[in-house]
């Protein structure tokens, strides 16, 4: 028998993390701000290429293959100072432009030789292991090999779209075994992406963070005045005339409208500036979905990039009829390019055109802990205010405090991949009861008022809050769903309070056994078959990682009750 073939994929930019795979399927994956404890890590991610690499049981010399994600990526300093490339108008675009090319071809091969230093130096490595995959390639092989709407030897329509990396801000390619023809391409200059980042950074909040403050927002403008003031948005992006691409609507391009931008909106209600930014993202990505289709004649599509984790968005695209079947990459920003990297370094070349050993089955890729450092952690943090309990089925007894209307924190199982909580890295909560959001606020999560929780779903019951018509197997959280009045009376808590979509996950019993178990035990009790299901951490920080983070988020918050593995662990103070 040939030998496995490991191959470890490194994302060294933004949120910067890195994945093992073996034959095509990822087996660990984990985004280094989990480890640092620094909110959206930047640079080369040395921490998680370990982990993934001990999660996996094997050593650097093992490796098949080392694939950089992006051809370019500048370095760290760069791409945590954004306002001096942020808050620049069409007078720093000019002199820029006017800048000679030669010197960002010495700019791009210094990095290059830079990073594959950094990787074999710390890998102890040969640079012939090292290779380079390509951004937007990178974020379409993620979605189409671990795409479950795909069968094996069918044509799918490949979707990008994000803020830019490698020049380019979007793609579409047309997605066939393991041949990707792409036959269509959006300038990093007509970038969708950046234009809702700019306005983010407009609004006092933190670009490639808090663009979902934004979506959140949106809801509430009046949709007449969103709509007026999305004519200003009009004026700088719209389809190519062949539908399958954006364009400049002038000569300013979009990595420098951030000027024009505020002097457009001044004065400009906020609710107004939400509505009118999602506005326009929906307007441009439907229209684009539905000319791609029309062009392609295909409809069943997989898509990639940070657009795609405006989950309003996604849930009108799936609702265009056009639209036979859609994937979108779970966490499908600049995180999921080492999964890319891996699977793209895999399959490219190969025979082998069945694609179904890459599909995820669930997404806890990081690391697991046993009961010995669990108690470890315990002994060295908790002190005479800590009642501690080792149960048999701790779930269980979660499910009984869930039903009398506790909170808690789950800490139990493998680290989930990805921006989203799915259960095992958590804050539980039953959510009829609207006014849970100001508890969950004033005890961790801090949040702003507006934005809703999301649910966790059990799949037999899912159907009593979604509809679901294309099967679009919200495992991961990527899409929104309109809620009946079941849903708003059950999941109130999780549950947009002006449009009435849900954020669902739908846990399986194949994907999390333990977590699908404490959903039924729940819903016997009460008769709801879903949770509020939050981030566990503090404001301003990671998801937590370790016993130790956990029992520390524990102590330093409002929150009384964790699930830590096989223990339960009570505040009596």
């Amino acid at each position: 028998m040939n030998a496995p073939t490991y191959i470890l994929g490194i994302h060294d930019g933004h949120n910067c993390g890195a994945s093992l795979s073996c034959g095509g399927k990822i087996v660990a994956s984990i985004s280094e701000e989990r480890l640092s404890r620094r909110k959206n890590e930047v640079g080369y991610p040395a921490k998680s290429i370990e982990e993934v690499l001990r999660i996996g049981g094997i050593d650097a010399a093992t490796l098949s293959e080392v694939a950089y994600a992006s051809l370019f990526m500048h370095q760290k300093s760069y791409l945590t100072e954004l306002e001096g490339w942020y808050c620049v108008g069409i007078e720093e675009q000019r002199a820029d432009f006017a800048k000679p090319r030669d010197y960002q071809k010495v700019i791009f091969n210094q990095r290059k030789a830079e990073r594959i230093k950094t990787v074999c130096d710390h890998l102890d490595i040969p640079s012939e292991k090292v290779s380079f995959v390509e951004h937007h390639l990178a974020h379409l092989t993620a979605a189409y090999y671990t795409a479950p709407n795909i069968a094996p030897g069918q044509k799918a329509l490949g979707l990008t779209c994000d803020g830019a990396g490698d020049g380019l801000a979007g793609s579409v390619s047309i997605c066939e075994r393991n041949q990707i023809k792409r036959i269509a391409k959006i300038d990093r200059h007509s970038s969708l992406g950046k234009i809702y980042s700019r306005v983010t950074m407009m609004m006092g909040m933190t670009p490639w963070e808090h663009e979902y403050k934004l979506m959140g927002m949106a809801p509430y403008a009046d949709p007449e005045r969103a709509d007026k003031a999305a004519d200003v948005f009009r004026s700088l992006l719209m389809l190519s005339e062949d539908g399958l691409s954006f364009q400049q609507a002038s000569e300013l391009s979009m990595n420098y409208c951030y000027r024009a931008l505020r002097n457009a909106f001044e004065r400009t209600r906020f609710d107004t500036v939400a509505g009118a930014t999602q506005l326009f993202t929906e307007e441009m990505l439907v229209n684009w979905v539905r000319s791609c289709v029309k062009k392609t004649g295909i409809g069943d599509i997989v898509a990639g990039g940070g657009v795609f984790m405006n989950v309003k968005a996604n849930m009108l695209i799936a609702e265009l009829p056009e639209v036979k079947s859609l994937y979108v990459m779970p966490s499908a920003a600049d995180e999921s390019l080492s999964i890319g990297a891996c699977l793209h370094r895999y399959y490219d070349g190969s025979d082998w055109n069945d694609h179904r050993e890459s599909i995820f089955d669930n997404l806890y890729l990081g690391t697991e802990f046993s009961k010995t450092q669990e108690q470890d952690a315990i002994k060295a943090k908790c002190g005479d205010d800590m009642e501690i309990v080792e149960l048999n089925d701790v779930d269980s007894k979660v499910a009984e405090l869930l039903a009398d209307g506790e909170v808690v924190a789950r800490s139990r199982g493998p680290m989930e991949w990805g921006a989203r909580a799915l259960g095992n890295r958590s804050i539980l909560v039953s959510g009829h009861d609207y006014r849970v959001v100001d508890e969950l606020n004033r005890a961790i999560k801090q949040r702003d008022f507006w934005m809703p929780f999301a649910p966790s779903l059990r799949e037999e019951s899912a159907g009593r809050y979604i509809e679901d018509p294309k099967d679009l197997k919200p495992y991961f959280m990527t899409y929104t769903f309109k809620t009946g009045t079941e849903g708003q009376d059950h999941l109130a808590a999780g549950t947009h309070p002006r449009d009435h979509t849900i954020r669902a996950q739908v846990v399986t019993k194949k994907a999390n056994p333990d977590y699908h178990r404490l959903l039924g035990a729940f819903e016997e009790k009460t008769g709801r078959g879903g949770l509020v299901n939050t981030s566990f951490n503090l404001h301003g920080e990671p998801i937590v990682h370790s016993p130790e983070d956990a029992i520390r988020v524990l102590q330093q918050s409002g929150l009384k009750h964790l699930a830590l593995g096989h223990f339960l662990l009570r505040k009596t103070a």
